[in-house]
């Protein structure tokens, strides 16, 4: 089994917890997603068209969305996580659903946009060489489909962080961020009890995003789930995820 992950990216995180915490062997490929771009070359096409990380290759199945490893770490756990028990499963989807509808890349980039005002011209500006990079390889592409896809998910994000007020749509995705915390259950141990499941894991990943980002305080200091945050990060899956809470630009350079 070899995961195809890079250290920054949010949903690679996810695949990581997801595959530690359920005690799946695997291997480690770390992509170069910002400076080489491996997600766009032709080798990787192969594995996964949307030129994405994470993607999860296990024999001759390959699974090319972290909500994909999520739940196949979640049947190889078993009766190991709360997924598998009916009592919880519909309400554990229900937290799975609303993480996976919020929009973090906005969030981060705009928060990062709003903070670092040089970014305002580098951001665009990266995005514009992406979009031509693609455009410029239609042509001799295996799959043109594939790259019409990446083309136009990245001419909507040049649209969002160019066009209107940014600071005005960072504040609509903290409330979105605030909605879906507000509809987690209390923290005796676990979101659910005792026992480990998929809430926990886009939950634990979302904080340390919200951490990184600056935006920690869109949870109450003391509450229920501040202390489940506290509890953890403790433990060893989570430690050996690889969670930024900080930004790391020096791994980054480094292809770390």
């Amino acid at each position: 089994m070899i995961l195809y992950h890079a250290s920054s990216s949010y949903y690679s995180m996810i695949a990581r917890l997801a595959l530690l915490s359920a005690q799946v062997p695997f291997t480690s490929r770390r992509m170069d997603i910002h400076l080489a771009k491996e997600q766009l070359s032709d080798w990787y096409l192969k594995i996964n068209p949307h030129m994405t990380v994470p993607s999860l290759v296990d024999d001759e199945h390959c699974l090319t969305d972290s909500r994909d490893i999520l739940r196949y770490a979640a049947t190889l756990a078993g009766l190991k996580w709360l997924d598998s028990d009916p009592a919880h499963s519909t309400a554990i989807e229900a937290i799975v659903n609303g993480q996976y509808n919020i929009s973090i890349e906005r969030l981060t980039f705009g928060k990062a946009l709003l903070s670092i005002p040089p970014l305002r011209l580098i951001v665009p500006r990266m995005l514009r060489g992406i979009i031509k990079k693609l455009e410029n390889e239609l042509g001799s592409s295996a799959d043109p489909v594939a790259l019409e896809n990446k083309i136009s998910i990245n001419r909507e994000r040049l649209a969002y962080f160019t066009q209107g007020k940014l600071s005005d749509k960072v504040d609509e995705q903290r409330q979105q961020v605030r909605a879906f915390l507000d509809t987690l259950p209390s923290c005796p141990n676990m979101l659910f009890g005792q026992t480990t499941s998929s809430a926990d894991v886009v939950t634990a990943v979302l904080l340390g995003r919200l951490k990184m980002i600056g935006e920690y305080g869109l949870v109450d200091k003391g509450s229920a789930l501040d202390q489940w945050f506290a509890r953890i990060q403790k433990s060893e899956p989570f430690q050996d995820a690889d969670i930024w809470m900080r930004f790391q630009p020096w791994r980054i350079l480094l292809k770390r």
